[in-house]
């Protein structure tokens, strides 16, 4: 069995491919976790100098509870932009393995230009991850996370520190969350009861709201867009809105557990750059 991948604006090349091209896909059962999923990938720092350390999590969950291995891949081959097709292949010949666990810390190559594709609008040159999970009971899921290397920088911008002042020449950082309204930022489980609705609103740090440079465009400089996504173990989400201050309403209506238990709840932020963020918070039923 093959759970369904969690759609992120990092993981979305791959899980496209597997959703196919022309079907329709419900976000809101997308949104409730069941069985094995990968919320997301986060990379500290989120944009990495060649030949510096980089730190990668996956946020894993398995609501089944059973044990989880990750093993982690890096892909160079040839790209347009995206991930080449053969970085998912069976028989991993055109991967370079990593290292395994939830978390595993690499050190930035510094990549081949004509492998790597060109920049992006946000003078962006990505290296594909391949993260691939497997879960105690033989479910198992792939995916591809981008990890930006600053190999390019905005006209004018040093690709290493010092950064001149107010030029919008530093690399990209992680969105982080400081609390979701009403059930803030950490603490115990939050009481709940079934059949309610929960309207949500998850609060980005300010430091997260970040401005970049373009390379062309009536507005030179432009603010970061924040794409929020919201999971939980039971309930309904009615969709997974874009933007970073859109209220989510979660009805607990579905696979709800018995009186005592949790429900587990995430939200997870994106960046236009490849940063990522998330928060966990705990309903109890009663």
């Amino acid at each position: 069995m093959t759970p369904a991948l969690a759609v992120t604006p990092a993981l979305a090349a791959l899980a496209a491919a597997a959703l196919g091209g022309c079907a329709k896909f419900d976000l809101g059962d997308a949104a409730l976790v069941d069985g094995l999923r990968l919320l997301g990938v986060q990379a500290e720092p989120p944009e990495v100098l060649p030949g510096a350390p980089v730190e990668l999590t996956a946020w894993v969950v398995d609501s089944h509870g059973g044990g989880v291995a990750v093993d982690w891949y890096a892909c160079f081959l040839p790209s347009n932009g995206l991930a080449n097709d053969g970085c998912t292949a069976a028989d991993r010949s055109g991967v370079v393995a990593l290292g395994s666990g939830p978390a595993i810390s690499m050190t930035a190559p510094a990549l081949d230009p004509t492998i790597a594709g060109p920049p992006d609008a946000t003078f962006g040159v990505f290296l594909p991850i391949v993260v691939h999970v497997t879960s105690s009971d033989g479910d198992t899921l792939e995916a591809i996370y981008r990890l930006r290397v600053r190999m390019t920088a905005p006209p004018g911008c040093p690709l290493a520190p010092p950064y001149p002042k107010n030029m919008h020449c530093e690399p990209n950082t992680n969105p982080a969350f400081s609390d979701i309204e009403p059930l803030g930022g950490d603490g115990p489980a939050v009481q709940a009861h079934a059949g309610q609705i929960w309207a949500l609103l998850a609060h980005y740090t300010a430091d997260s709201d970040e401005e970049y440079r373009l390379p062309d465009g009536p507005e030179p400089v432009v603010p970061e867009r924040l794409t929020t996504q919201w999971f939980a173990t039971a309930g309904t989400f009615p969709d997974m809105p874009v933007g970073g201050t859109a209220v989510q309403k979660l009805t607990l209506d579905r696979e709800l557990p018995p009186s005592g238990g949790t429900v587990d709840l995430w939200v997870v932020g994106h960046d236009d750059r490849g940063g990522t963020g998330m928060l966990h918070r705990q309903l109890v039923l009663q």
